[in-house]
């Protein structure tokens, strides 16, 4: 990432856009996916206009599982992501040791 720092700023600028960007379209892939994962389980019938109590506690907890597992592979990513940078730091300082 520090050469983005070394980007003109209107580089950079733009390369901000494109992440928010990306962030926006995954946030609303994840939402729609739990939308289609949670009714096609919950909902299977459609003879009234209101869901059946059985089919709201089914939508609330497979959206609160979802959201759950969601949050948990996101953590788990941002651990490997850290656990990562460490050894790219690690193998830079024994690098420029050798070197220097």
């Amino acid at each position: 990432m520090e050469n983005v720092v070394n980007l003109p700023k209107h580089q950079q600028d733009q390369l901000q856009q494109h992440l928010v960007n990306t962030q926006v379209k995954d946030s609303l892939q994840m939402y729609m996916n739990l939308v289609e994962r949670c009714f096609d389980t919950c909902v299977h019938s459609f003879r009234s206009k209101e869901l059946a109590s059985y089919e709201s506690s089914c939508l609330e907890n497979c959206g609160h599982r979802y959201v759950k597992a969601a949050n948990r592979t996101g953590l788990r990513f941002q651990e490997h992501q850290a656990l990562q940078m460490k050894r790219a730091q690690d193998a830079a300082a024994a690098n420029s040791g050798i070197g220097g």
